[in-house]
């Protein structure tokens, strides 16, 4: 569907459909539909399950917040359908990355995969960068959500509707990204559609967690051990590879081997250089932030001299070098494993790990390293979002992208400020 003016503003109906998402992390996708333009906010899949054929069909455009595939990974179902897709550069270029990925690591576990590489650039051709544009019936604004780079929130304003959806986002300023800008976005929408991925918890302040993580580090390095670093690719390795360095340098952490192992995550680092206005003031300043003096990518594990610090994908340890290095080291009461991520999916090796015990190839191995979980995460806690829901004061409330746990605790939180729904999947609501 072209992008034109905003036509036929009038009253009309609108219904919006959580098709994925709600009451869970994964396969984000709800449907806003009036009775001008069907659109699509995020389109992606469950990460442990590959991608989804049983996705909105006929729709005008698809919005996508930010590039992790829990949000983009099913576009490729929409790569012959000439379906507009709406998103900030970055996450144009750092989803393209993905997705080639994606259709690689599928091919390799013997999945019948329909797309090749040839899908993932018809779908960047398909792709509108800018911030503010126009559907029938509907504006359109997006604003930067301080969750990785490129990541944004939607603001879809019809004659007489308003519908802010966050996606996923951070308050609170990172090593490498400012938090969201709550000033510029717009007040009072009739519908906020929010995630909730930590809904029911409260984190300490960023600096005590990356304060933990040196000590935690600078432990495993006194008893000689190796420390594995699970990561993802996009924006985690950046930021803990960069992190790692910096305190290499100021001597917050001694010199030790430290490596990192990710053909992918170097490749997505360029769209770092290239978009550093996105950047942090304090990074945007730097000539080459994340030009690494102590931190060495090496391309195979064999590459490694140990003891090290090693950060890797997978991120949840599914795969890659984390699930090869995992398996070698776990059993080892002086190594470490240092899981920075707050949600590990059902059967993933890394909450085996935290369990006590990993499968690899038949085999069990108990685990005897030290594994901690220290969540440097890139999303809004719980007092975070419940003073945003105060600062905004939406008129209705849809809480998704978290465990129904954690969404209720945050609708208990909030609903005295708005009139707050949890939804199911596939539920649907008039507006």
């Amino acid at each position: 569907m072209p992008i034109e003016p905003v036509i036929n503003m009038r009253c009309n109906n609108m219904k919006i459909t959580f098709n994925g998402g709600a009451r869970e992390v994964g396969g984000s996708c709800s449907v806003v539909e009036t009775e001008d333009a069907r659109v699509a906010l995020d389109f992606g899949i469950k990460v442990d399950e590959g991608l989804s054929y049983n996705m909105p069909e006929n729709l005008d455009a698809v919005f996508i917040s930010h590039a992790h595939l829990d949000h983009s990974g099913n576009l490729l179902t929409i790569a012959d359908k000439k379906v507009v897709v709406i998103g900030s550069k970055a996450t144009r270029d750092v989803t393209s990355e993905l997705l080639q990925d994606l259709i690689k690591i599928q091919k390799m576990k013997g999945n019948a995969v329909p797309y090749n590489f040839q899908d993932v650039i018809k779908l960047s051709e398909l792709w509108i960068t800018r911030q503010k544009l126009a559907l029938p019936g509907m504006e359109v604004t997006q604003y930067p959500a301080g969750h990785v780079l490129g990541a944004n929130m939607v603001h879809l304003k019809t004659r007489d509707k308003t519908v802010l959806y966050t996606g996923d986002f951070c308050v609170h300023d990172t090593e490498i990204l400012d938090g969201v800008d709550v000033d510029a976005l717009p007040r009072e929408p009739d519908v906020l559609i929010m995630e909730s991925t930590y809904g029911g918890t409260i984190r300490p302040e960023r600096e005590e967690l990356v304060k933990a993580l040196f000590k935690k580090i600078r432990e495993t390095m006194k008893r000689g051990g190796n420390i594995l670093i699970p990561a993802f690719a996009f924006h985690r390795i950046q930021e803990m590879t960069r992190r790692i360095d910096l305190a290499m340098k100021a001597k917050r952490l001694p010199r030790y081997n430290a490596y990192y192992i990710s053909g992918l995550a170097h490749r997505i680092t360029q769209y770092y250089h290239d978009n550093k206005t996105l950047l942090s003031k304090q990074v945007n300043k730097q000539a080459n932030p994340f030009n690494l003096q102590r931190v060495r990518r090496v391309r195979r594990i064999g590459q490694i001299r140990e003891p090290a610090i090693v950060i890797c994908t997978s991120g949840f340890g599914h795969a890659g070098a984390s699930r090869v290095l995992l398996a070698k080291w776990a059993g080892n009461e002086d190594n470490a494993v240092i899981i920075n991520t707050g949600y590990l999916p059902p059967n993933s090796p890394l909450l085996m790990a935290k369990e006590g015990k990993i499968v690899e190839n038949g085999v069990s191995i108990d685990v005897n390293a030290d594994i901690d979980q220290i969540e440097l995460s890139g999303h809004a806690d719980q007092e975070e979002l419940i003073d945003f829901v105060k600062t905004i004061k939406p008129k209705r409330t849809f809480l998704i992208h978290g465990n129904l746990d954690q969404a209720q605790a945050l609708s208990d939180k909030i609903s005295k400020y708005t009139n707050v729904e949890v939804p199911n999947k596939n539920e649907s609501f008039k507006i």
